[in-house]
């Protein structure tokens, strides 16, 4: 990545910040439950948070790739965290966070009247998947009706590793997201295979 801020960094840092509004979500939902108290908290001084204002304002330009690096591992494992702790407090708590991240991606719609490739596009403006010279995402069929992609590693399963919780509760929180998305696009989103994905309008 370039020593410049550019037009990328900002991409970027706007997927970080929408994953870090997933955990938000999540931790509100735990205080309003009653589940795992004081775990905005634990998980702020754990993790530390993501600084209030503009990227151009935040980031160190002697090192904008380590330092937008670091907020990708930070929202990473904020969510990670605030997910498992929720349901070692209560099992089964993962669909009323469904319905909290579902209601997130509601909050943030994909147009309505957009093709299969433009709905991919705006989830991909706004889904955190590593860094951009990760190269996540491989396309596999690519229409206007019908956009298949592949994700060629798994790069949050380390994070949730490392707290002993479940990466798979990472993509059914993740599928209610895309689904909240494109709930008034007429795009439907399914998975077909492992780590094989299609839009189909």
């Amino acid at each position: 990545m370039s020593a410049f801020l550019g037009p990328i960094h900002i991409w970027l840092y706007n997927k970080i910040k929408f994953q870090d509004a997933m955990a938000n979500a999540v931790l509100d939902l735990a205080k309003e439950k009653g589940l795992a108290l004081d775990l905005r908290e634990k998980t702020d001084n754990r993790y530390g948070t993501l600084p209030d204002g503009n990227l151009e304002d935040l980031v160190d330009t002697g090192n904008i790739h380590g330092w937008l690096q670091e907020r990708v591992s930070l929202v990473e494992n904020r969510l990670a965290y605030a997910v498992t702790e929720v349901l070692e407090a209560d099992a089964n708590a993962l669909a009323d966070m469904e319905e909290a991240i579902s209601k997130l991606g509601e909050e943030n719609p994909v147009e309505q009247g957009v093709s299969a490739r433009e709905a991919f596009d705006a989830l991909d403006a706004r889904l955190l998947n590593g860094m951009p010279c990760d190269h996540v995402n491989a396309m596999v069929e690519d229409s206007e009706d019908r956009v298949v992609w592949r994700q060629a590693q798994d790069i949050h399963g380390t994070y949730w590793n490392m707290i002993h919780g479940d990466v798979k509760h990472y993509y059914t929180l993740r599928a209610a997201l895309i689904k909240g998305m494109l709930k008034d696009s007429k795009i439907q989103f399914s998975q077909i295979e492992d780590q094989v994905y299609e839009l189909r309008r």
